[in-house]
Order: C-alpha cells, then structure tokens, then sequence
C-alpha cells in the first residue's frame, strides 16, 4: 500500500513536471465542507420499503490541484465523512422481530484527480475523474431475532476507490470558492457472523457528496 501512496504522489510531480515546461503551472489549495448522501444498502441487506439504511452525514476534504494548462490539471483529495446508520430501517427489513445495534459509518479516502477544465472569464467549470483508495473505520451492528444473533463487521483494511465529478469555481485576486458534486465508489469486505457461522462478503458502497469550498493560489 506504501507502494500505492507513493505511485500517486510521483504521478503529481510529473504531471507538473511536464507541463512547466510549456505553460506556467498554477496551484491551489482547496478545504471544503458538505453533506454526504449515502446509499441504500449495506453489507448485501436490501430494503423492502425503499427506506434509507445510511442517513446523510457531514464530509471534509482538501484538495491540491495543480492547473497545467487552460483545459486540465491533475491533483490529489483527501477527506472523510461520517454516516449515522437507520437501525429501525435495517431492522425492519428482517421477516422476523428484529433487535439492531449500530453505530456511525466513518471512512477516510485518499484520491488522485484529472481535472477537464472550461473557464469562462472568472468562472472555471470541471469534470472530475479520480483513483485512489478508500480506508473505513473499524465498524460494528449487532443484530438479533428469533431466529438467532449475530454481527456484520467492517474491517479497517485499504480497498481501491473510484470517483467523478462535476463543479464549479469562482475566481477573485488569488482567492476562489466553488461547488462540487461527486459520486465515490468502493468495494469493501465485510465480515458477515450469524450463529457461530462466518462469512465474508463484498459489498459496493456508495455516496453522493456535495460541497462547498474555498481555495488559496500560490
């Protein structure tokens, strides 16, 4: 994973590397705030009356992006959200009477960005694609019926993670503030124990985040 790490920030300097010897590459520094609307499932449990199992939570990010030329750029996300979990709407979708205990979904992703960009005088608007990788907190719901108990687990274990985006920026002397909206995608492994029994299940997970932000050139 170090490996990973390394192959994305190496990936960055090049993309500046090239493109400084034909156009005055531009850097900016982005921390922004918002909501993030997460999916209906989780961990394979399906919903029979289409209520949400994962409620809307808070999300941070700060952004590096290097602008290597008028039309694209290249950078690097990171940042972390938090997503209370519906234990009537999970429990609900059991056939029997069903007891559930959860807490918070929380991870932290790390991102490498192209950037397609289309500025119109102090407007920037973009298109997003990103690689990288997402890490979850270690997480936990106890479940029980009459049929008998068990838990579902996520373990805090590195799984590659996908995203896209659209946005906008606003530019002011060294100064912008913008809007983003993107759909982040992963796959991690959950650890499914009922009755003794154990097994593993991958399960993709995503979530709509939208934010606002504010960025420095330098």
């Amino acid at each position: 994973m170090n490996r990973f790490f390394l192959f994305l920030a190496f990936s960055a300097v090049s993309f500046c590397a090239i493109a400084q010897k034909g156009f005055p590459v531009q850097h900016k520094i982005f921390v922004g705030g918002g909501l993030s609307m997460a999916p209906e499932s989780l961990a394979g449990i399906e919903s029979a009356d289409n209520k949400g199992y994962v409620e809307n939570g808070p999300i941070v990010a700060i952004n590096y992006v290097a602008g290597l030329h008028r039309y694209y750029g290249a950078g690097l996300t990171i940042g972390h959200s938090r997503n209370n979990l519906n234990a009537i709407a999970v429990a609900n979708s059991f056939s029997s009477a069903t007891t559930v205990q959860t807490e918070a979904y929380t991870l932290t992703f790390l991102m490498a960005d192209l950037y397609g960009m289309f500025p119109v005088k102090q407007w920037n608007f973009y298109a997003k694609g990103s690689l990288g990788s997402m890490l979850p907190d270690i997480w936990e719901m106890k479940i029980t019926n009459d049929v008998g108990s068990g838990t579902v687990k996520s373990g805090k274990k590195f799984v590659p993670a996908y995203a896209a985006a659209l946005g906008v920026n606003y530019t002011f002397g060294k100064v912008d503030i913008g809007l983003e909206s993107n759909l982040l995608a992963s796959e991690p492994e959950f650890e499914m124990q009922l009755n003794q029994s154990v097994s593993y299940r991958k399960q993709w997970l995503s979530a709509f985040n939208h934010t606002i932000k504010t960025g420095f050139r330098f």
